[in-house]
């Protein structure tokens, strides 16, 4: 079953957009990486450092996005 995406829109420096244009094509070659997709393991990443999952916990917020009939596979496998 496919995940249903939202739109995020984000400003960033030029600096941080040219590196991550410029970097894109290297990554893992033989995969066309989006910047949809590097944004996705950025932010999964970021939800994955110890400080937000612990807000994440104290505010339920998982539970929260149960009651919304959504779950999430960001804390699965914190390595991939």
């Amino acid at each position: 079953m496919k995940t249903k995406t939202v739109q995020f829109r984000a400003q960033l420096p030029q600096d941080i957009d040219f590196l991550v244009r410029a970097i894109a094509p290297f990554k893992d070659a033989g995969r066309d990486w989006t910047l949809s997709d590097i944004v996705v393991e950025a932010l999964t990443e970021w939800l994955r450092k110890p400080e937000n999952r612990e807000l994440i916990e104290v505010h339920n917020i998982l539970e929260g996005l149960e009651r919304r009939g959504l779950t999430t596979h960001v804390y699965d496998n914190p390595e991939d």
